[in-house]
C-alpha cells in the first residue's frame, strides 16, 4: 500500500513538474496550429499568422489572411510553415514534388503518400498550391473598343486585344494578340496586328532564362508587310509580389522584314540581327484600379528601320464582377521607315489612345 502511494504522489509530482516546465515556455511555443482550412506561419518574432499560402518564390511568401489582406514576408522572418492542403514544392529546375508541406527552422518537409521527402531550407526554389484542374494554371483578358461615328465624317475604328498566361512554379507561357484599324470616309487610316509569344523558365532566383521568344506584326500603311522576330535572352524581377509585378527582358535574336513596296534598287523580304529588351510593370494601385506600362524595344539593321519600339501604358477599373473600363495610349516608333516605291515615307510614330471594356478570366 506504502509502495504504490509512493509511486502515485511521484507521479503527480513528475506531471506537476512537466506542466510547470511547459508554463514556463513563452506562449507563442506552447501554441500549436489547431487542424482547419488555413495555413500557419510561425515568424521569427514568435508572432504567427494565419491564411492561405499563395505562393514562395524569390525568398519571399506571399500569403491571404482574412484580417490583413494580401502580405508579403521576407523568408528570412519565416521560422516556421504548416501547410494545409497540397502543394507543389520545387527544389531545382527539373525537382519538384507534391504533398502536405512543413517548414521546421533550416528544414523543408514534404509529406507525399508514404514518403517523406526533406532538404535544406536554401535548396528551396518555390512553393505553390496545387493546383487542382489544368485550367487553375491559365489567366488572361479579352479587350474590346469600338466608335462609330457619320455625318461629315464617318469613322468606323475598332480595337481588339487578348492576352493568356499559363503559369506553373518554375514556368510561365505567354500569348498574347493587339489588332487595331480605323477607316474614315472610306479611307484606310490605320490597320496594324501584333502577335507575341513567350516562355520563361525560373530558377528560384530574381534572374529568369527566356528560352524563346517571337513576335509577329503586321501594318501595310507603315510599309510593313510582314515582320518577325525571334529571339532568346534573359529576364530579371525587380518586383513580384501579389500587388506589383515589374519585370525587364534583354535577348538577341533574328528579324525578317517584308515591306509592301521598296524604291527601286532596293530589296525586301531579308533577314538581319536584333537585339531586344523589354520591360513590364503592372501595379494596383487601389482595390478598383490597376495601371500597366510596357516597353518593347529592338535594335535593327539600318535597313530593317534600325530601331524600333512598342510602348503601352493603360489604367484599368473595374466596373462590375470580371469586367473592367480600360483607358490605354499606345506609341509606336520606327526610327529608319522604309520608303515606297513612290518615294513616300511613313512617319516614324503612331499614337493611339483608345477606351474599351476587358473582360478577365
Amino acid at each position: 500500500m506504502k509502495a504504490t502511494l509512493r509511486v502515485c504522489l511521484f507521479g503527480l509530482l513528475c506531471l506537476a513538474g512537466a506542466n510547470a516546465a511547459a508554463s514556463d515556455l513563452p506562449w507563442d511555443e506552447q501554441f500549436t496550429p489547431p487542424p482547419g482550412e488555413y495555413s500557419w506561419v510561425r515568424l521569427g518574432s514568435g508572432e504567427w499568422l494565419k491564411g492561405d499560402i499563395i505562393a514562395i518564390y524569390d525568398d519571399r511568401m506571399n500569403i491571404d489572411s482574412d484580417h490583413f489582406g494580401s502580405l508579403v514576408v521576407d523568408l528570412d522572418d519565416v521560422e516556421s510553415v504548416y501547410g494545409q492542403g497540397i502543394f507543389v514544392v520545387s527544389s531545382g529546375p527539373h525537382e519538384s514534388v507534391s504533398g502536405f508541406l512543413q517548414v521546421r527552422g533550416n528544414q523543408v518537409l514534404i509529406e507525399s503518400g508514404a514518403d517523406i521527402y526533406e532538404f535544406d531550407r536554401e535548396r528551396l526554389v518555390s512553393v505553390t498550391p496545387l493546383a487542382k484542374q489544368e485550367r487553375d494554371r491559365w489567366r488572361g483578358d479579352i479587350k474590346f473598343g469600338l466608335n462609330f461615328r457619320e455625318g461629315n465624317t464617318d469613322i468606323q475604328e475598332y480595337s481588339v486585344g487578348a492576352k493568356v498566361q499559363r503559369r506553373t512554379p518554375v514556368s510561365r507561357w505567354t500569348m498574347e494578340y493587339t489588332g487595331y484599324q480605323n477607316e474614315t470616309d472610306g479611307q484606310r487610316i490605320q490597320d496594324s496586328h501584333r502577335v507575341n509569344l513567350a516562355a520563361d523558365r525560373f530558377t528560384g532566383q530574381s534572374v529568369y532564362w527566356r528560352p524563346f521568344s517571337a513576335q509577329y506584326y503586321k501594318d501595310e500603311l507603315q510599309n510593313i508587310r510582314h515582320q518577325g522576330t525571334v529571339d532568346t535572352g534573359l529576364g530579371y524581377h525587380v518586383i513580384d509580389s501579389p500587388r506589383t509585378t515589374w519585370d525587364f527582358q534583354a535577348g538577341i535574336g533574328a528579324n525578317y522584314l517584308d515591306n509592301v513596296s521598296v524604291a527601286a534598287g532596293e530589296t525586301t523580304g531579308d533577314w538581319s540581327a536584333v537585339g531586344t529588351l523589354g520591360m513590364d510593370f503592372v501595379i494596383e494601385l487601389t482595390s478598383w484600379l490597376d495601371y500597366e506600362l510596357s516597353i518593347d524595344m529592338r535594335f535593327l539593321e539600318e535597313d530593317a528601320g534600325r530601331y524600333q519600339h512598342h510602348v503601352k501604358t493603360a489604367l484599368s477599373s473595374d466596373l462590375f464582377g470580371d469586367l473592367d473600363l480600360d483607358i490605354s495610349l499606345d506609341w509606336d516608333r520606327t526610327a529608319n521607315p522604309q520608303a515606297a516605291e513612290d518615294g513616300t515615307v511613313p512617319e516614324k510614330d503612331d499614337y493611339r489612345l483608345q477606351i474599351g471594356l476587358s473582360y478577365e478570366f
